[in-house]
């Protein structure tokens, strides 16, 4: 099976965990408006797209206990690069030398072993916009994200194309997974390109919304309806068959006595992937009792 995951920040990492035993070929395609922290500080000096969720993408799959990914999520303390991670100035080292994001990634990726496709959403700068009730517009993820109210709209502050792969990718997928994360921050970017949003309107996937695994903190909190649909209005167009909330994921999860009750990160990648595993039969289900009434109608007949 094929499974395509769109979305950032944590979320999309730990999404990539648990499906990755689930399938046979996974892609991600990984939101480039972040515009805080280190990945904010190399932005607005070297003028490239976000690279710290795909850093962050890349060493989640690659194995904990190499070498090289204790190296690349090293984090800089002190001095002119305070802050700054290892991976996302490998990452840029290698935009520049191969003035392609795309192909940055896909180098960066190898060197870690991995054997998924990481790709950003565009490999053209962009930034999120919002224009407020009062008309007012808000630069980029860290400002919206720290309003008071919700946008009345959402854009890129440019149009750009889509990565090269991306559209391919949607739509070659038997499954695309959009989701979970911060709606406005890592799961809108992606959306807004036009060439994904077509791609993802026409793909024959099965498309999935997940739900934040957590409670957001950020302007998103004030929502009083469900993600998904302020979401389709925000969009204005529909991009899922099926969305699965919170409270659904707790009631999936709580079947299986088998995952050891911590909170910390493993424990919820293990989560995700017990909820997955059943959430992927759940096609062959539907084939089976279609056979099985098919079967039913002809003996009758």
């Amino acid at each position: 099976m094929k499974i395509v995951c769109i979305g950032g920040g944590h979320g999309l990492s730990h999404m990539l965990s648990a499906i990755r035993p689930h399938c046979a070929e996974l892609t991600a395609i990984v939101a480039t408006t972040d515009n805080g922290g280190s990945t904010g500080k190399l932005r607005k000096s070297q003028d490239v797209v976000a690279l710290g969720d795909i850093r962050r993408c890349c060493l989640q799959l690659a194995d904990s206990d190499s070498l090289i990914h204790q190296v690349f999520h090293h984090r800089f303390d002190g001095g002119e690069l305070n802050g700054h991670s290892l991976g996302n100035l490998a990452l840029l080292s290698l935009t520049q030398q191969t003035n392609s994001a795309t192909q940055a990634v896909a180098w960066f990726n190898a060197m870690l072993g991995n054997s998924e496709t990481i790709l950003p959403m565009s490999d053209e700068p962009t930034d999120l916009l919002a224009v407020m009730s009062s008309g007012i517009k808000v630069f980029g993820e860290c400002d919206i994200d720290s309003q008071e109210e919700l946008p009345d709209y959402l854009t890129l502050s440019q149009d750009v194309n889509a990565a090269p792969g991306v559209v391919q990718a949607i739509e070659s997928a038997d499954m695309l997974i959009i989701g979970p994360g911060s709606l406005i921050t890592s799961v809108m970017p992606a959306m807004l390109v036009e060439d994904i949003a077509k791609a993802v309107q026409q793909t024959s996937a099965c498309p999935l919304f997940i739900e934040n695994i957590a409670k957001e903190a950020s302007v998103i909190k004030s929502l009083d309806m469900q993600p998904v649909d302020w979401l389709e209005g925000m969009l204005g167009y529909r991009f899922c068959d099926m969305s699965i909330s919170l409270d659904a994921l707790s009631e999936i999860v709580s079947h299986f006595d088998d995952v050891v009750k911590s909170p910390n990160q493993q424990h919820d990648i293990e989560q995700l992937s017990n909820v997955f595993g059943e959430i992927l039969k759940m096609p062959l289900s539907l084939e089976a009792e279609q056979l099985v009434s098919s079967n039913q109608t002809l003996r009758v007949s």
